[in-house]
């Protein structure tokens, strides 16, 4: 039961996620209310962790933007759809960890992937659109994504390490 409860879990993110970009501002208040429920459901021990994930995504996001690398469809800035998505990537995200086991090792190689295809997607969607050289933009989302993803990971993965279980 434990792993159908991670398939439907991660499924429903997947939906999620694909709501918050297709939709955007027309989802806005269903999108700030189930990524403030998702950090509810996070355990407290977590959630401050959760917060310092999603803040530094945003705070990834406004660098990408201010360095003129890409713009998000209507903003100047980090629209405030892109910030409930920071904060329910960032709770899901670190329930993921806790259940997958992964080392800080995979995670670079990981983020480095992952990350630049979300954005990719996230373009296909009409979310944002490139204002750099692609090759540029795309070497520099790999790059960053490689040190963030471990970097919001450090909590989950010292856990396993001294045996505790952060839930």
């Amino acid at each position: 039961m434990k792993s159908l409860c991670f398939w439907l879990l991660t499924l429903g993110f997947d939906v999620w996620w694909t709501l918050a970009v297709w939709g955007r501002g027309r989802f806005i208040l269903f999108l700030l209310l189930s990524s403030f429920l998702m950090l509810a459901f996070t355990p407290a021990k977590r959630r401050l962790w959760v917060a310092v994930a999603c803040t530094l995504g945003i705070i990834m996001d406004s660098l990408w933007c201010i360095l003129g690398l890409f713009e998000f469809t209507g903003s100047s800035a980090v629209p405030p759809w892109m910030m409930a998505l920071w904060l329910g990537f960032s709770a899901w995200w670190l329930w993921l960890l806790s259940n997958l086991r992964l080392t800080w090792y995979w995670l670079i190689p990981l983020g480095a992937v992952s990350g630049p295809l979300a954005y990719y997607l996230g373009m296909q969607l009409g979310a944002m659109q490139l204002l750099a050289t692609p090759v540029y933009v795309w070497l520099l989302l790999a790059t960053g994504w490689a040190i963030f993803l471990p970097l919001i990971s450090l909590p989950v993965l010292l856990s396993h390490n001294t045996g505790r279980k952060t839930r």
